[in-house]
């Protein structure tokens, strides 16, 4: 017969065991590679998870910022990380010169579907690259959309983009950012859910956790492969941003918290800032 002291024993390791065993899944429901986009973004479940952007709302923000910041004026004007190029595809039919680059081939592969004419031009790069890409002072505007920054674990990464941003920039030339509101993202942060879109069935954890807004993503591929990805994102307010552009010479123009430019708010669903290079360069 056991001994009550040894049963004891036995229950305590197989705690110790289990709570052992629950933050090691918990760790790897966190792990991420430096560059996770590299991989995530090339996936056909990312483009099935994210295939209610609509365009409807890209014609109608190229519209307001057409209207409000630029007064119908046609511009010469870059969309980093322009995914499917909805935006790019907008911003043409007003009228600019719209170029778009993506780390993502296939993303480029599909905004190239989505006209056959010559604008905008379409390209995949590395938005940490800009200055490999295009000669100093070639654009009047660059814009940033839809959280197409802010994922660079290196901090000289973010800093390579801001001075390749300025590279490219006209003197006097505007740029856009289009990010997540934190107060928002905070105080309406749903921690777990699952998703089922198309053939595919997502479980998605997140957190706001050591400066970053993270998306943990596990999913079965249609090969019958278990998936695991993680987005991050810098947990960044719009004065961390600010402070950001300061240190490239910008001077913080405008802050929206809407796709109907209204101001920014702590509960805006957004966070869009409108920073302006020097007109001197």
């Amino acid at each position: 017969m056991e001994k009550p002291w040894t049963w004891f024993k036995i229950k305590s390791q197989v705690r110790t065991l289990l709570g052992h065993s629950q933050r090691v899944m918990m760790n790897d429901l966190w792990k991420s590679d430096t560059d996770w986009f590299v991989k995530w973004f090339n996936t056909e479940a990312y483009h099935v998870l994210y295939d209610h952007r609509d365009q409807e709302e890209a014609i109608h923000l190229a519209a307001a910022f057409s209207e409000k910041l630029w007064n119908g004026q046609a511009k010469h004007l870059l969309d980093l990380g322009c995914g499917a190029g909805r935006h790019a595809e907008a911003f043409s039919k007003l009228g600019h010169a719209v170029t778009g680059i993506d780390l993502s081939k296939n993303s480029i592969d599909a905004a190239k579907s989505l006209t056959s004419g010559s604008n905008p031009v379409f390209q995949v790069g590395d938005m940490r690259l800009l200055t490999k890409y295009f000669p100093k002072a070639s654009f009047d505007v660059v814009t940033s959309l839809f959280t197409s920054m802010g994922y660079f674990h290196d901090e000289e990464d973010l800093k390579r983009t801001l001075h390749g941003i300025d590279h490219v920039l006209r003197p006097g030339g505007t740029f856009i950012l289009d990010y997540l509101n934190l107060p928002r993202v905070i105080a309406d942060l749903i921690q777990q859910e699952s998703v089922n879109k198309g053939a595919y069935s997502f479980d998605i954890h997140r957190r706001v956790h050591g400066g970053w807004i993270e998306k943990s993503i596990c999913y079965t591929d249609n090969q019958g492969l278990n998936q695991h990805h993680v987005e991050r994102v810098r947990a960044w307010s719009d004065l961390h941003w600010a402070e950001a552009f300061q240190s490239v010479g910008w001077q913080l123009q405008s802050a929206f918290g809407d796709y109907m430019m209204n101001n920014l708010k702590e509960d805006s669903p957004r966070c869009i800032l409108v920073a302006q290079k020097s007109p001197c360069g």
